[in-house]
């Protein structure tokens, strides 16, 4: 009888070994070169996986149901070793072994239950979120030609249904309509045989195995949450935890400022902060664009009192992380935990000043971001389209904007901020007809948006220079579209166009005679870097509000002390170094 069971050991413990080499095997293909895997889960995985055979009367097909779904999870990680050759093994490896496990715990857990009702429904409770991974994986792939990351992921959350069917109608492709179809084929035939297998009977303690394996594959699979795939999700729960503080913390914040608020000098006036949206200005005719896309800012820049800054960058590619940054003292270069950094309008307030917000943008997304909570301290609020979650259709274009201009009560102190709709996808929706002049193809319809751009801009400033104290008007992009590649500014394609942003000022007379020092800081910066992560200093710097505890000197581009050095400034929170794009 010892002899019998140190067989079957043997047995179990060869096969394992096997499976173990195949999957070496595997990962060397992928890679390109054989490797050595120094990890000891991958074995106890296959242990399970060859442990768990033997509950079953045809092994056959449990381990053909067992290697469909292993290698289907498993092909998600097929497009990092294509799109980035110096990928490293350690988290795919960890990836496919947490799969092994999942893979192990799902056919187990289903083909134990007889009652045929529960098999089913918990077959596709299960199926659900594996074959969704599956399809999103595959089906950005092969229409975005780059793998999908978390803040790929965070986009999608903090959109809405509108938005997202824009994006998909603008660039999912035939191959990846391809690869959701047969993501879907594959589950139907993992069905079809997981319903023939058939548990050994008789066995007093099959139950107890399938709770011990059950346990081991579902630790196994807590222990290697950390790999490639999965770090997607916790990353992208791990952010909107921030947003979430940053909410709970708006008290915190204004009491700071309290204590910790310094106004300069007078600041009586009217400040105009206005965002614009996608915007790129390689398709700006002001900045050498070959389409005469700006009439307007080409002219205006050529007065005395306009600055344009000709290398503007935007600090991401997501309007999320860029206004998140933006509009609050938290940015690349510092440490500031998020939840503590104050906003624009935080800071406005405590200074005296009525905030507006004037928005052509959702209120609210699927989930609230820390835009939503600092534009709803403003005093005076207007959001033109007024629909909310996956309802956000809207007709309105941006110049309707400035009707809501003349509406304020306005006040000798005032921050207004404008948030634009701007040249968002899908571009032909961003202008009415009489605007598409450039033709109707792609390019045509990006730059046809950028030319009613222009013309909002100036029917914006056109009004607010009339208000009462007037001083400065200011407009940037949050991130640009690399429209001419056709990638919109996914950052999981990241190039460069997708942060060249505009940043023009312009100022009234009565500013330039009272702060001609500052002008001249300003000109004299006009062709350094500046990140768009620190227009909330330009902005206190503009409007002579100073919180000594958060003073940057070295971030401030209206004081002499703001460090132009090339090979400090990045993107891409930190991802990618500017100068690179310089070289």
């Amino acid at each position: 009888m010892l002899n019998k069971n140190l067989k079957k050991i043997l047995k179990i413990t060869a096969e394992s070994s096997l499976i173990y080499l195949a999957l070496v095997l595997l990962l060397s293909f992928l890679s390109g070169s054989v490797v050595y895997l120094k990890t000891e889960r991958l074995l106890g995985t296959a242990f399970i996986v060859v442990l768990i055979s033997y509950l079953y009367k045809n092994r056959k097909e449990y381990f053909i149901s067992w290697g469909i779904l292993y290698c289907l999870l498993c092909s998600v990680v097929f497009p990092y070793f294509i799109v980035d050759e110096h990928q490293t093994l350690q988290p795919i490896i960890k990836y496919m072994n947490v799969v092994g496990c999942i893979s192990c715990f799902v056919i187990l857990t289903t083909s134990f239950i007889s009652n045929k009702i529960l098999k089913k429904s918990l077959f596709i409770l299960y199926m659900i979120p594996l074959l969704l991974l599956v399809m999103i994986f595959w089906g950005y792939y092969f229409s975005m030609n780059a793998t999908f990351a978390a803040d790929t992921l965070l986009a999608v959350m903090q959109t809405n249904f509108r938005e997202a069917k824009e994006y998909l109608t603008d660039y999912f492709s035939l191959q990846g309509s391809i690869a959701v179809l047969t993501v879907l084929l594959v589950g139907v035939g993992m069905w079809l045989n997981i319903k023939c297998l058939e548990l050994c009977k008789g066995n007093k303690y099959s139950l107890h195995f399938v709770f011990v394996l059950s346990l081991a594959s579902l630790l196994i699979c807590y222990s290697g949450r950390q790999n490639i795939v999965f770090k997607i999700f916790l990353d992208a729960e791990k952010n909107l935890q921030k947003y979430a503080d940053f909410q709970k913390k708006q008290s915190e914040r204004k009491n700071h400022i309290k204590t910790d608020l310094q106004i300069q000098k007078n600041t009586k006036g009217v400040y105009i902060l206005v965002i614009g949206e996608s915007q790129n200005k390689d398709n700006m005719s002001a900045y050498g664009y070959a389409r005469k896309t700006t009439p307007w800012l080409e002219e205006a820049v050529q007065q005395n009192n306009f600055i344009n800054f000709t290398k503007a960058y935007s600090c991401h590619t997501h309007t999320v992380p860029v206004l998140t940054y933006a509009l609050t003292a938290k940015n690349q270069y510092n440490n500031l935990p998020l939840a503590s950094s104050i906003s624009i309008i935080e800071a406005a307030e405590a200074a005296g000043y009525e905030t507006v917000w004037l928005s052509n943008q959702v209120k609210y997304s699927a989930w609230d971001t820390p835009i939503t909570v600092i534009a709803s301290e403003a005093n005076q609020q207007s959001w033109l389209n007024r629909n909310i979650g996956e309802t956000t259709g809207t007709s309105v274009y941006d110049l309707n904007l400035v009707n809501e201009i003349d509406l304020l009560k306005n006040s000798e102190k005032m921050l207004i901020v404008i948030h634009l709709m701007g040249n968002h996808s899908s571009y032909e929706e961003r202008y009415p007809q009489n605007f598409a002049v450039f033709g109707s193809k792609g390019i045509d319809k990006y730059d046809n948006s950028i030319l009613y751009n222009d013309y909002v801009v100036s029917k914006i400033y056109e009004r607010v220079q009339k208000i009462s104290g007037f001083k400065c008007m200011i407009y940037f992009a949050d991130h640009a579209d690399a429209a001419k590649d056709g990638l919109g500014h996914d950052s999981g394609r990241f190039i460069w166009p997708m942060t060249h942003i505009p940043l023009y000022m312009v100022f009234s007379k009565d500013f330039m005679r009272e702060e001609q020092n500052l002008i001249a800081n300003l000109r004299n910066s006009s062709d350094k870097i500046f990140t768009n992560d620190l227009v909330f200093n330009l902005l206190l710097g503009i409007m002579r509000i100073k919180i000594p505890s958060l003073y940057e000197p070295e971030n401030d581009i209206t004081n002499t002390t703001y460090n132009f050095d090339v090979q400090r400034f990045k993107t891409l929170y930190g991802k990618k170094m500017i100068k690179d794009d310089l070289k």
